[in-house]
């Protein structure tokens, strides 16, 4: 029994041993995006998608590393094999789905705006017509406004992070920022010149990651290790880390969803799985 037990044992190392000798996987994010990603005082960046990240890299038994850039610069370096994967919190769409393979949905991405802490309580978009608007550049909420400017009458300006089309608002330059609401939530918490107006926006998108169409397997890996963050409470810790809040029972952000990637877009692989978590 001995004997078994210890060939056993050297077997687990050795495979063990193999799977930490991968090449560590590379990644990129927007690293001026709170509370997903922000620069630290020794120019490291923290964040709850650097916390999710990390805990990918743990459940793959693999290194991925993390470089910092502009969000416009994401997916073209993606594109250009410059980059394993984006732990970028990227919002989905069908575009998007199309042209990369993406994991399940990690965390909802509803809009609100960022307005001076002194302006008057913003309810509705009729109080917008004639305003400046500032937006991430490149982003799926910038998109959407572009989309609305006929109708809401308002005009956008695009920033190179979510962080310069806040301070952009504070500087007085633009009359609101648009962004997700965690995102929101976390930035006027951090500066008292700002306040996430209750003006919201129900859009429906949720945010994945994104990996390239020639690493199906890198996905479905990914995709299982997203899935156990979330059944195993992992996920819902980290976001009540960052966010000060856990998140509803039977959420996007604590619920597998069936099969791997976004439900019935691009690339979509509805086949049944179990769990396999450790």
């Amino acid at each position: 029994m001995k004997t078994i037990y210890a060939l056993a044992t050297l077997l687990a190392l050795a495979s063990t041993s193999a799977m930490a000798a991968e090449p560590a996987l590379k990644s990129a994010l927007d690293g001026n995006a709170p509370p997903f990603a922000q620069p630290k005082m020794d120019g490291s960046i923290e964040g709850l998608t650097v916390d999710m990240t990390a805990e990918i890299s743990k459940r793959l038994n693999r290194d991925i590393t993390i470089d910092a850039m502009s969000f416009s610069a994401l997916l073209p370096a993606l594109q250009a094999g410059t980059y394993d994967m984006l732990s970028v919190p990227l919002t989905v769409t069908q575009e998007r789905s199309d042209a990369f393979l993406l994991t399940e949905g990690i965390w909802s991405g509803d809009l609100a705006f960022v307005i001076p802490a002194n302006a008057p309580a913003l309810t509705s978009y009729d109080q917008l017509k004639g305003k400046v608007i500032a937006a991430n550049k490149g982003n799926a909420d910038e998109k959407w406004a572009r989309e609305q400017a006929d109708k809401i009458g308002w005009t956008i300006e695009s920033y190179a992070s979510l962080t310069d089309a806040a301070q952009a608002v504070q500087a007085g330059r633009a009359d609101a920022a648009i962004m997700n609401v965690p995102t929101a939530l976390t930035l006027a918490k951090k500066n008292p010149a700002l306040k996430a107006a209750d003006l919201r926006e129900s859009t429906g998108r949720y945010f994945s990651y994104a990996i390239p169409k020639s690493s199906p397997e890198l996905r479905q890996q990914v995709e299982y290790a997203i899935e156990c963050i979330k059944a195993d409470g992992t996920a819902a810790k980290l976001y009540d880390k960052w966010l000060g809040e856990v998140p509803a029972e039977g959420s996007l952000e604590v619920t597998p969803q069936p099969g791997i990637g976004p439900v019935g877009l691009g690339n979509y692989d509805p086949t049944p799985h179990e769990l396999t978590c450790n």
